[in-house]
């Protein structure tokens, strides 16, 4: 019961609160979502980069391929695609690299302008409800020509429950959109970053592959005719 009310009579008596009741699961459906999406695309570029540079220098691009493959994460993406078009000049690989990035960032993002509009939304159809509840009472007053509690009083509760579930919903909402906005942005520029690393690396890898440390070949021992030694006293 809320003030004299179950919680089917508040929003069976309420248009704004059966929407907001709806915003509300949906802006939860979005929170579980993203909140699953990001556990299971979760990398670490550091230590995901060093050990693809540490296969790809010390076994070779197949088995370099084979560790990217392993995993479906966005890094280990980004590792096979640039695997498979390293044959292309670095400009052509950064042209594609960055593409592959912005797809991932377009899969990182998704939901989230949906959540930032629930946020906003919920917060302002709860003053909305506020509005319809005070114009409720004020109706009721010109009907009754009298202002008692009894008349006003379910205008006033309507307002404050809108109020309330409004901003119960658009608070966590937008806590959540702002987290997973950074989070995004964060994966989005460390992709950045290993990209970048990823083609030094096959530039350097390219350079010893064409120019082979030169092997100088040992001295040929010299000929030297055996000595005479009848003419020696």
């Amino acid at each position: 019961m809320i003030l004299g009310q179950s919680i089917i009579e508040i929003f069976k008596g309420s248009l704004v609160m059966s929407i907001l009741l709806v915003c509300s699961i949906v802006a939860l459906a979005l929170i579980i979502e993203r909140f699953l999406y990001f556990s299971r695309n979760g990398f670490d570029t550091r230590k995901g980069y060093l050990r693809f540079s540490q296969i790809l220098r010390g076994q070779g691009p197949n088995a370099a391929l084979s560790f990217a493959q392993q995993k479906g994460n966005t890094l280990n993406g980004l590792f096979a695609v640039a695997l498979q078009n390293r044959h292309l000049g670095s400009d052509n690989l950064f042209e594609i690299l960055s593409s592959f990035i912005i797809e991932e960032k377009m899969k990182f993002d998704r939901y989230l302008g949906g959540m930032g509009t629930l946020a906003n939304g919920a917060t302002l159809l709860g003053l909305l409800g506020t509005v319809m509840g005070l114009m409720k009472s004020f109706h009721n007053i010109a009907i009754t020509g009298s202002g008692g509690p009894a008349v006003v009083s379910g205008g006033i509760a309507e307002a404050l429950l809108t109020t309330a579930f409004g901003l119960f919903i658009g608070i966590p909402t937008l806590f959540f959109y702002n987290y997973f906005t950074k989070k995004s942005n964060e994966l989005a520029m460390g992709l950045d970053g290993v990209s970048d690393r990823i083609i030094v690396l096959f530039d350097n890898l390219k350079k010893k592959s064409a120019n082979p440390p030169s092997i100088e070949p040992a001295p040929s021992p010299q000929y030297k005719p055996p000595e005479d030694k009848s003419w020696k006293f």
